[in-house]
């Protein structure tokens, strides 16, 4: 189990350091390919369609092939699509890679957190969430650097689709070890256990008690989280004057934020229950959109951070929070249709505001995550005062 541990972690890594380069780079990278700002509302559509169709299928794939194979093959796929956006010179083509990319993410996405739900407890799904926020703060500081002293946008894209291909060489050397039964003790006994997922219908699904607060907790959570990935950075350059380069470095603190704030969330699982985590990461996100909004250069980087920390525990605590929902037996589908949630939401309320912000300027950024900030805090209290309890086998 250690060692499929740190092949997810791995895994988690290099998801990581993907998801956040559209954002930190598109407003270096839309007068190349000859669009306008909001046109990156069209790119992340594409991408979350298909990631989408992978978080749902992901059960069924993973059932097939094995999560070891489904991620080797997803991180090949990744890197040769990021290789690809940094060599294209027309947004056709950009939407097209867009579409591999959104596939590779959704099957990886689905498939490492659907297993860790199942087999960890909760302080290992915020640490190895953290490292995704390793992955995600080298993404935007390797972009940063990439436009300062690497000549722009498509060496960043190089290097990272290079990261991944060698991420897909250590997987695909590894994959006896997930062929291999999976390995838990119980005192002294030893247990062998295969990886078996049972993968119900959606109606079945829907049909479980808390299910659909459940799925929509996620998708305004992946609208959330979306929106504060994708346009961050623009409301820097376009609303606040910050120059592109050092508007990009500070978005890095956004995800340096993040990472140290799942670091932390893990030791805090010890003693406090996901639901309480979950509940101050809610309530820092709103302290940092305040921080952010306020009329002030200097309060920008500070509310960067505080809404960094308070994303941090809320993808894992809340997931982990599934099996209370709908016994273990359904988690690994459950997740799967969750994460489908989380890339409608990052699909569509995204984009939403690229047109809010094309028509009544971007300056309303913090305003209407704030409005997604709200909405997610009501479903989550609706959902869990319905199950108080945290699992359910």
């Amino acid at each position: 189990m250690i060692a499929l541990m740190i092949l997810i972690a791995l895994a988690f890594i290099g998801l990581g350091l993907n998801e956040p380069l559209l954002g930190s780079a598109w407003p270096s990278m839309y007068g190349h390919f000859g669009v306008d700002a909001a046109a990156a509302g069209t790119v992340l559509m594409i991408t979350s369609v298909s990631t989408i169709i992978a978080s749902y299928l992901s059960a069924r794939i993973i059932s097939r092939f094995g999560t070891g194979m489904v991620l080797t093959a997803c991180f090949l796929v990744m890197g040769t699509a990021l290789f690809g956006v940094s060599l294209s010179g027309h947004f056709v083509v950009l939407c097209l890679l867009a579409i591999p990319l959104g596939f590779s993410a959704g099957s990886i996405d689905a498939g490492s957190n659907g297993f860790l739900t199942t087999h960890y407890d909760a302080k290992y799904l915020n640490w190895i969430h953290c490292l995704w926020g390793i992955g995600a703060t080298g993404g935007p500081a390797l972009m940063a650097f990439s436009l300062m002293r690497l000549g722009g946008w498509t060496t960043g894209y190089r290097i990272v689709g290079t990261l991944q291909l060698i991420l897909a060489a250590i997987l695909l050397v590894s994959l006896p070890r997930w062929k291999k039964a999976i390995t838990t003790q119980t005192g002294h006994t030893e247990t062998r256990i295969q990886e078996k997922i049972e993968v119900p219908g959606i109606a079945k699904l829907l049909r479980l008690q808390g299910a659909p607060f459940a799925i929509l907790l996620f998708f305004f959570l992946g609208g959330l989280e979306g929106s504060l990935g994708l346009w961050s950075n623009t409301y820097l350059v376009m609303s606040r004057g910050i120059l592109r380069e050092t508007a990009t470095s500070w978005f890095a603190l956004y995800y340096l934020a993040l990472t140290l704030g799942r670091l932390f969330s893990g030791f805090l699982a010890i003693r406090r229950s996901s639901r309480q985590i979950a509940t101050l990461g809610l309530c820092l996100i709103f302290v940092g959109l305040v921080t952010i909004a306020l009329p002030f250069a200097w309060s920008l980087r500070p509310g960067l951070i505080i809404t960094g920390l308070g994303a941090a525990p809320l993808f894992p605590n809340f997931i982990h929070l599934t099996p209370g929902i709908v016994g273990k037996g359904y988690t690994q589908a459950m997740v799967g249709l969750q994460i489908t949630a989380v890339f409608l939401g990052v699909m569509t309320l995204p984009p939403l505001f690229g047109l809010i912000g094309r028509q009544f300027g971007y300056g309303l950024f913090p305003l209407y995550v704030g409005v997604l900030l709200l909405v997610t805090a009501g479903i989550a209290v609706m959902l869990y005062r319905r199950h108080p309890d945290e699992e359910r086998q």
